[in-house]
């Protein structure tokens, strides 16, 4: 009795080549919208300013445009208070995030659940909805004033707790505290528990165990919330507008008035450039920080 054919071999060859041609073929529409909808735009942002001409302004190739941002004590002083409140309200997310994470990962229990669900809720508000929420607390006749007039704690209401650098922070924080918070739990959520025990077993204290361990573990998610976070807040113009005043101006703010106030698009897409560049650089270190765990 004769027995099943063979396969044939050109078939199988073609096969092979079909599946490791097919996730190429999957890649192709995304990377094809991601040069499309990301890095044309980008192109014309970088050639507008330097210098081509939209609508009727004629084209001039220059880079006197980064020269002057470069050059102008203005704008080195808002860069670096942009950096101060960035960095400020990066760390202040940290270290509220990455605690919250741990007790979400290893701790909350059956209140988990709920706890990232109200995450998930709090940043489902409007952003301007919130940032007024945080006006009408601390103003100066808001809720923290009020309160403390009412207990006799002051006589008259506080004007420091509003348009200034340490507000446009506070706001910052909490407005973007979800993304900081999610990824590091999500990271937290893949460490091993058995491995906190085994350290306490060995005599580790809580500092050796959350240095060797639990933030090594979870560098990749704080990488993320790096990345989701921290060059946002470069960028971000409603929070310090409404509640920044002129101590508060950021480089966000910058670009908006360039660009609508004084109609200067290309100054405006130079600068936005520049923070395109930063954080480009910021991934890179953030991306570098990551890898902390792989390191002997």
């Amino acid at each position: 009795m004769a027995g099943p054919p063979a396969p044939e071999r050109g078939s199988a060859k073609s096969s092979g080549r079909l599946a490791r041609w097919l996730p190429a073929a999957y890649l192709t529409v995304p990377m094809a919208l991601l040069v499309v909808l990301f890095l044309v735009p980008m192109v014309i942002l970088f050639l507008i300013s330097v210098g081509l001409g939209i609508g009727f302004t004629p084209t001039d190739w220059t880079l006197d445009k980064y020269v002057g941002i470069f050059q102008d004590p203005l704008y080195r002083d808002v860069a670096v208070t942009t950096i101060f409140i960035a960095s400020a309200a990066m760390v202040a997310q940290l270290v509220v995030g990455v605690p919250l994470a741990y007790v979400m990962a290893f701790k909350a229990g059956r209140f988990e659940l709920p706890l990232v669900l109200g995450l998930v809720v709090l940043d489902g508000l409007n952003p301007v909805v919130r940032i007024y929420a945080w006006r009408m607390l601390l103003g100066r006749e808001g809720i923290i004033n009020g309160s403390l007039q009412w207990l006799g704690v002051i006589d008259q209401p506080m004007d420091a707790l509003l348009f200034n650098e340490a507000a446009v922070i506070v706001v910052l924080s909490t407005s973007w505290i979800t993304y900081t918070v999610i990824p590091v739990y999500a990271s937290m959520k893949a460490i091993d528990a058995n491995l906190f025990q085994a350290a306490s077993d060995l005599g580790a204290g809580w500092w050796t165990t959350a240095r060797r361990i639990l933030l090594p573990l979870s560098a990749p998610g704080i990488f993320v919330a790096i990345l989701l976070v921290y060059i946002p807040l470069f960028t971000d113009f409603a929070t310090p507008t409404m509640v920044g005043g002129t101590s508060g101006y950021m480089l966000g703010q910058a670009v908006n008035d360039l660009v609508l106030a004084r109609g200067d698009l290309a100054s405006g897409a130079a600068m936005s450039f520049i923070l395109l560049v930063c954080s480009g650089l910021v991934a890179a270190l953030a991306y570098r920080l990551s890898r902390i765990n792989k390191l002997d």
